[in-house]
């Protein structure tokens, strides 16, 4: 008679090796999907700061020749400010975005700004009112205005000290909670 072979009943262990296999997959695909992310923060913050350097080096469509300061730089960029210019020919920019021809509504004060020390008077007072009301409508409509109350000014130096005071003076009647004036760094 055949020798009878010892019976197996049901396997009752759990076979471990499968679940080693699939959790060592696992593990390596989180690995790689979390070098993947840190490379796409590493290069988004790479181009954030080359942005940035542009930006601080001057590298913008609208030239202001800016009073240079020891001031702290403020960081425009980063938190996507809103920046109103004005260049030496009292044409008004919201970012790169010509807003306003100041000469255009009021051709009297070409010889204030023409000039290195400029009269300001009465006549150059009432021109340039006509340039602060549109001032005041454009501003009024900027939503983004509206809705954070701030606003950084770039004026050119060549600019009257009184041409500046009442765009300030006009900025701020619109309700801007925060302002600012923006200088170059001195260099050395």
């Amino acid at each position: 008679m055949p020798a009878q072979l010892p019976q197996r009943g049901m396997m009752s262990d759990i076979n471990v090796t499968p679940l080693v296999d699939v959790m060592l997959v696992l593990l390596v695909i989180f690995m790689i999907s979390a070098s993947l992310e840190t490379m796409q923060v590493k290069y988004e913050k790479q181009q954030m700061e080359e942005m940035i350097l542009k930006q601080e080096k001057g590298e913008q469509q609208v030239k202001v020749n800016m009073p240079k300061t020891d001031a702290e730089p403020v960081n425009l960029a980063e938190e996507k400010k809103l920046v109103m210019s004005i260049d030496e020919n009292a044409n008004f920019y919201i970012g790169e975005t010509k807003i306003l021809a100041c000469l255009d509504l009021a051709p009297e004060l070409k010889k204030v700004l023409g000039a290195k020390r400029g009269a300001w008077g009465e006549e150059e007072d009432k021109g340039f009112k006509k340039c602060l009301d549109a001032l005041g409508k454009k501003l009024g409509a900027n939503e983004k205005l509206k809705s954070d109350k701030e606003l950084y000014l770039r004026a050119d130096r060549n600019i009257p000290y009184a041409l500046v005071l009442k765009v300030m003076a006009k900025i701020r009647s619109l309700g801007v909670m925060k302002f600012g004036l923006v200088a170059e760094p001195e260099e050395g």
